[in-house]
């Protein structure tokens, strides 16, 4: 028989002790408390694969203990009742009040041996049941980081950008706070990957995604791939003059890159140019209609040579 934890619960200590030994000859691991309170106390810790618990006990009676342990643990674990007496109503009312099974005390061994035999397959199935739970909710973490995640930089998608940009003007409307958002394009992107080649292009990409995501990694900071070689910041809380000094540190950020490109005219490095857009938002707008009013200044940084940064104003 594998090994449970066992909780024992009985205020009678000869009774307690006699009965610990007996199960920790079986080759189980036993813990026994003396009341009720000791046992609601105990059990959180302890994690036990069974409990045997006496339903006759002066502080708090083992029906009341079973009640509150229903109600503050949802993990369901095997209970059974000890008593001197086997009066049916009083099993039943056992049975009702959360209880498992019920055994008369002096607890025979073969009965003992038989009872523990049939918990135990209850705990293995327990145990199974909640391995098994753990690795899906390990697999749907994986697979929501997938489904958010841009595959060729590991920063978040459209998808998941989107979404987040919504959740964000939601949020900053019902509060009336700042929300700054900045679209990033990689300057002379195209003649970058017509000279060094595709695969030197998307390791560019790589390389400013993770820049950007190890300088803008706090609580309430998003990095996102928009499209291309585009990008999208988001900042929570953040106004226009605490804005402008992100966009100017995101600049050097990428300058001290030095990813040589010898095909640009604005560098001799890697560069990019930046669209800003911080506002109060009313909660109303759309995620569109933001992305409209930023890439419009980033059209215009680009028209200004590149390298900076223009600030947009909410229309």
């Amino acid at each position: 028989m594998d090994a449970m934890r066992i909780l024992l619960v009985d205020d009678v200590q000869v009774e307690r002790l006699q009965l610990a030994v007996r199960l920790q000859r079986l080759g189980h691991v036993v813990e026994t408390v003396g009341s009720g309170a000791e046992a609601i106390h105990r059990y959180p810790n302890f994690e036990p694969d069974l409990v045997l618990m006496d339903i006759s006990m002066p502080d708090m009676d083992g029906v009341e203990v079973v009640r509150q342990l229903r109600r503050q643990h949802t993990e369901w674990v095997p209970i059974i009742f000890l008593s001197g007496h086997d009066e049916p109503e009083m099993i039943a009312e056992a049975i009702d009040m959360g209880g498992d099974d019920y055994l008369v005390k002096p607890v025979n061994k073969i009965v003992l041996v038989s009872k523990l035999k049939a918990m135990q397959r209850i705990a293995n199935m327990r145990h199974q049941l909640k391995s098994t739970s753990e690795q899906l909710s390990i697999a749907n973490e994986k697979l929501s980081e997938q489904v958010n995640e841009d595959g060729l930089t590991k920063i978040a998608n459209r998808r998941y950008l989107d979404i987040k940009l919504a959740e964000y003007i939601s949020t900053h409307g019902r509060s009336n706070s700042a929300l700054t958002v900045i679209m990033i394009d990689v300057d002379h992107f195209k003649p970058y990957n017509d000279h060094y080649g595709h695969l030197e292009g998307d390791r560019c990409l790589q390389m400013v995604a993770r820049e950007l995501k190890d300088n803008f990694s706090r609580a309430g900071e998003l990095v996102a791939r928009y499209g291309g070689e585009e990008f999208v910041v988001l900042l929570s809380q953040c106004g226009q003059e605490r804005a402008l000094k992100e966009c100017e540190r995101l600049k050097k950020c990428i300058e001290r890159l030095g990813i040589p490109h010898t095909r640009s005219t604005t560098s001799d490095f890697v560069t990019v140019s930046q669209g800003m857009l911080s506002w109060y938002p009313t909660g109303l707008e759309t995620p569109e209609h933001i992305y409209s009013i930023v890439d419009k200044v980033l059209y215009q940084a680009k028209g200004q040579g590149r390298n900076c940064f223009i600030a947009a104003e909410f229309t």
